[in-house]
């Protein structure tokens, strides 16, 4: 919990929290208020000033205020600012030119800090829908998310003020609404109310002693985005990740084995792209490949496919440029027939259509990916699904179906997700996409023999386990 104790006072919490933890000491239970104000300017920026005023419990606070005159209260403040910083970088906020004090630490009264500073990035707008969004945590889910509370035979509670004040002919278009959960005494409740372009919100998080996971699960268990949106003025997107992945399969269906040589290439981001060169550099080639092995291996077991032979090479690992990643194999059992007809099917999401997201897709995606398959001689494509063409405010997924002969196709895929695409209208476009497509062929009795093609086109663009992209 980065609040807790101030989060400076890591070292000291280490010596004490096994007794707090277990409830020797006889502390009242865990108490801190937050204030945090906001004067935002048009650019996105605001200046910040955070108030934290620790009440208790008792010991702890006396404890924590030793450890300041120990460390210095010069340290102890650096200490604190720099936390502050980096516990805002998480949240894609830069501070600048950050100033702090502790105040109460040679008193008998509540300890407090107080952090000040500009802030970049409070605000950030989206050509989608051309807003201003400023994306509060107003149930602390990231500063808690190191503690849990069922381990502590003591009360939380965290009462949290902020004020946002909007840069002048802001208009305002959404505000977090009043909203409250509750599970045997403990609770998270949330009220805001507007005066001009001044937005004030409370919210209040208590954890009852004996408090359960199935309590915070009825509490926490349907998250939700929390947004002051408002327009006013056009701004700038500025930068923004965008993932960029080009896949060709190649498919050979022949009676005895199936080959399928495919080609992943990975695009953007280059940051990402680096650090997937710099994770084979440091494990080795040889790893990562049995790695990736691996991980088809298992999928194709789960299907009753079996591998004959196999062959994985990643190219571009030492040079710039994409990284890419050719695998060849050779499999067989890997259509499934009934009743004279061989099916398989496509997902023309090419798996992304469950991408988690509580307001808005922070980044663009772009994926494509070719596939042909070739039939042997006497077989042919008796049931081919048709062309798919979804558009939703500039995001769109295709699947177009190109029939070369009876016994060649070639189905080419795009989904393209635009950067802010907000998750209601996500969920929506992909509503209309249905993640299964049959293709189906037949062969000819004269030429005989057991044809063995793909059961699970999709399977053929699943992303390696460890290249697999992080969201």
């Amino acid at each position: 919990m980065k609040k807790f104790a101030f989060a400076l006072l890591a070292i000291l919490l280490l010596a004490i929290l096994p007794g707090f933890v277990a409830g020797e000491s006889g502390y009242n239970g865990y108490s801190e208020k937050l204030e945090e104000h906001y004067v935002v300017s048009w650019d996105g920026s605001a200046n910040i000033t955070f108030i934290t005023t620790f009440y208790g419990p008792p010991e702890l606070l006396n404890k924590t205020k030793e450890s300041i005159v120990q460390m210095g209260i010069e340290n102890a403040t650096r200490m604190f600012i720099q936390q502050e910083v980096q516990a805002l970088s998480k949240k894609g906020i830069t501070l600048e030119n950050a100033t702090g004090r502790i105040e109460g630490y040679n008193t008998t009264g509540p300890l407090v800090s107080i952090v000040s500073g500009r802030a970049l990035n409070v605000a950030r707008y989206y050509t989608y829908g051309n807003v201003w969004e400023i994306n509060l945590d107003l149930l602390r889910t990231a500063d808690l998310a190191g503690i849990n509370p069922t381990k502590f035979n003591q009360s939380f509670d965290f009462d949290n003020y902020y004020v946002i004040q909007l840069p002048q002919g802001a208009k305002i278009k959404e505000v977090p609404p009043s909203y409250k959960k509750q599970s045997n005494g403990s609770y998270v409740l949330i009220q805001t109310s507007v005066e001009g372009d001044t937005v004030k919100i409370h919210s209040r998080i208590h954890f009852a002693k004996g408090v359960t996971m199935a309590d915070i699960q009825a509490i926490y268990g349907q998250p939700r985005a929390f947004i002051i949106q408002y327009t006013g003025r056009k701004g700038s997107e500025g930068n923004y990740t965008k993932w960029i992945l080009n896949v060709e399969n190649n498919i050979t269906v022949g009676n005895a084995v199936t080959i399928m040589n495919t080609s992943q290439e990975y695009i953007q981001p280059q940051e990402y792209i680096n650090y997937l060169k710099m994770q084979v550099a440091y494990q080795g080639e040889e790893k990562v490949i049995q790695s990736i092995y691996q991980s088809y291996a298992k999928s194709f077991q789960e299907q009753g496919i079996g591998i004959k032979s196999w062959n994985i090479k990643l190219l571009n690992v030492k040079s710039p440029g994409p990284l890419i990643v050719k695998l060849n194999w050779v499999l067989t059992n890997y259509t499934k027939y009934s009743n004279g007809v061989y099916t398989y099917t496509y997902d023309p999401t090419l798996g992304l259509g469950g991408i988690q997201s509580l307001n808005r897709i922070e980044a663009e995606i772009n994926q494509t990916v070719t596939t042909r398959i070739k039939l042997p001689d006497g077989a042919k494509f008796t049931k081919i699904p048709s062309n798919i063409d979804i558009e939703a405010n500039g995001s769109k997924v295709i699947m177009t179906v190109e029939k070369l002969s009876d016994r060649e196709i070639v189905i080419r895929s795009q989904v393209f997700i635009r950067y802010g695409m907000e998750t209601k209208d996500y969920s929506s476009m992909m509503a209309k996409v249905p993640t299964k497509v049959e293709f189906q062929y037949t062969v000819s009795k004269k030429s005989g023999g057991s044809i063995c093609g793909p059961a699970l086109i999709v399977s053929l663009v699943v992303v390696p386990l460890l290249l697999r992209r992080r969201r």
